[in-house]
């Protein structure tokens, strides 16, 4: 009977003790750290190049390897860098020589644009030298454009040569009479541009003299006729005054008068 007070006493007192036994102690609470964390050096980190293995990355192991595979090694935070020589040279190249076009296609179209705008000055500075500021180009120019217009009307039945021709001699002739200076300024502008041509010079030249021939034939043919009927005239008027005695008037007296 004693037994069982004992042990219905001592078996909670048992349990109580373990329990405290057992029961977990407090420390204070260590400070956390970062898994970016590590215990050891980065270059100890560091795999053997070629490999993933990890151990310290020894020079000799580096210079060795890139000796072998011709690349160059770097180790940038922890990691192996392999970059290829022959790669880099060749993109260097390859840079270079883009650059290198780059600079000569806009080199050319500077000289292209440079070169526009020297003609469009020069074709502008000719224009403006041609015309002379003493005549009006305005009503001139309509005068030029009825006497073409005229030379192709009078024409219209003949063959195609005639219809080419005195229209455009009609309106040469009319664009010296109207703008005598404008046309001077034209004639010096393209006899410029034959000298360069030989040939084109020495045609104009020979069709100048035959035109200038014809005229100084055609104006010493007139004052002949002219010179002829003057005297055929007078000769008619004397023969006339000495036949009948009827006294002609002269015209050249009507004039003094």
């Amino acid at each position: 009977m004693a037994s069982r007070l004992f042990f219905k006493t001592a078996t909670p007192l048992s349990f109580a003790a373990i329990a405290v036994a057992s029961a977990p102690v407090a420390f204070a609470e260590s400070p956390r750290r970062s898994i970016y964390d590590n215990d050891k050096k980065e270059e100890e980190l560091a795999p053997v190049p070629g490999t993933i293995e990890a151990g310290k990355a020894r020079e000799g192991d580096i210079e060795k390897f890139e000796k072998e595979h011709g690349v160059q090694v770097e180790n940038v935070g922890g990691v192996t860098i392999k970059s290829p020589k022959a790669l880099e040279s060749n993109i260097k190249v390859a840079r270079e020589w883009f650059a290198a076009k780059v600079e000569e296609g806009n080199k050319y179209i500077d000289e292209a644009f440079n070169k526009y705008l020297a003609v469009e000055n020069s074709v502008t500075k000719t224009v403006a030298d041609l015309k002379s500021p003493q005549e009006d180009v305005l009503p001139a120019g309509i005068y030029i454009t009825v006497a073409a217009l005229s030379g192709s009307i009078l024409t219209r039945n003949r063959n195609i040569l005639f219809r080419s021709a005195v229209p455009l001699a009609f309106g040469v002739a009319a664009f010296s009479y109207f703008l005598p200076q404008t046309a001077h300024n034209t004639g010096a502008l393209i006899w410029k541009y034959e000298q360069k041509v030989p040939e084109v010079a020495k045609a104009h030249e020979d069709a100048k003299e035959s035109v200038d021939s014809f005229a100084k034939n055609v104006r010493k043919a007139l004052d002949d006729g002219k010179t002829s009927l003057e005297s055929g005239v007078h000769s008619t008027r004397k023969f006339i005054a000495d036949s009948t005695g009827l006294q002609l008037p002269d015209v050249d007296e009507k004039k003094k008068k």
